[in-house]
């Protein structure tokens, strides 16, 4: 067992329920019901799907690799585990631009992201 990487996909897992469920409430829920027209609102929500299953399959990858110790999916790991610091890298910039310091409180998907990203490379290296 690897448990850097099997805590990286636990967090994934973990992450993936709250952007499922709390995900609906605070953004989801409010855009659909904003006077946008369909396409756009159609667009971002299939998106927001596909983050989703991003989150959920990458947490079941990482948890399987981790428990297992499947050592020879290093690559797997590593390349999922640089994605999420990107991911994580990319709300710290869209919301330095939105939020400037207040960021790290008004769109802290970061704090979720990251740690994904970090115990997956500690696992890996």
């Amino acid at each position: 067992m690897n448990v850097w990487i099997l805590l990286s996909g636990i967090t994934a897992l973990i992450t993936s329920l709250i952007h499922i469920f709390a995900g609906q409430i605070d953004p989801i829920k409010p855009f659909l019901n904003s006077e946008l027209p369909d396409i756009p609102k159609a667009t971002l929500l299939g998106c927001w799907h596909i983050v989703s299953l991003v989150l959920v399959i990458s947490g079941v990858t990482l948890t399987y690799i981790g428990w297992f110790n499947r050592i020879e999916l290093q690559n797997v790991v590593l390349g999922l585990s640089i994605t999420f610091v990107a991911f994580s890298l990319v709300f710290l910039a869209v919301g330095w631009f939105f939020f400037g310091y207040k960021t790290f409180f008004k769109l802290p998907q970061w704090v979720l992201l990251l740690p994904i990203g970090v115990l997956g490379l500690i696992g890996a290296i």
